[in-house]
């Protein structure tokens, strides 16, 4: 398999969730990817990367880490935090009658990729969200995989 990879930290600040989006959009320019599916992937970074903010970096010298993984027929992408870890309990994807604001990042997110795993990060701090999407089609979401 041939990859090519570009890894962006960001303060845990949510002024900096734009260069998470501004990265895809870079991507974009070099690498060929349905405009409906860059418009996704930019949805479900800034969520994924908004929950590391709000949820997972309690202290303002926190970091977020990116990266993104450009394969020949999808693009993956880990956002990966330095907070305290995983709840006890990972959400579900998104029911009819949700429709509640917090809370709905990670239904969000699973609604837009086709892959979702949630695992602990390193040594068991921090989260990682790995998101997985073709670059051409619909999404179509399996589960959100807990690790």
């Amino acid at each position: 398999m041939n990859a090519d990879r570009l890894t962006l930290e960001i303060p845990a600040r949510n002024e900096y969730l734009i260069l998470a989006r501004l990265a895809l959009a870079g991507i974009a320019r070099e690498t060929p990817i349905e405009q409906t599916t860059l418009a996704d992937l930019k949805l479900a970074v800034t969520e994924a990367c908004g929950n590391a903010v709000r949820h997972a970096s309690p202290d303002a010298d926190g970091i977020v880490r990116i990266r993104y993984t450009v394969e020949q027929e999808a693009i993956e992408i880990h956002v990966e935090d330095e907070g305290p870890g995983l709840a006890t309990s990972i959400p579900r994807p998104l029911q009819p009658g949700d429709l509640e604001e917090s809370g709905m990042g990670l239904a969000v997110i699973h609604a837009l990729v086709d892959e979702v795993e949630i695992r602990p990060g390193a040594a068991g701090r921090g989260t990682v969200v790995r998101m997985r999407r073709r670059r051409w089609g619909a999404a179509e979401p399996t589960a959100i995989n807990p690790v």
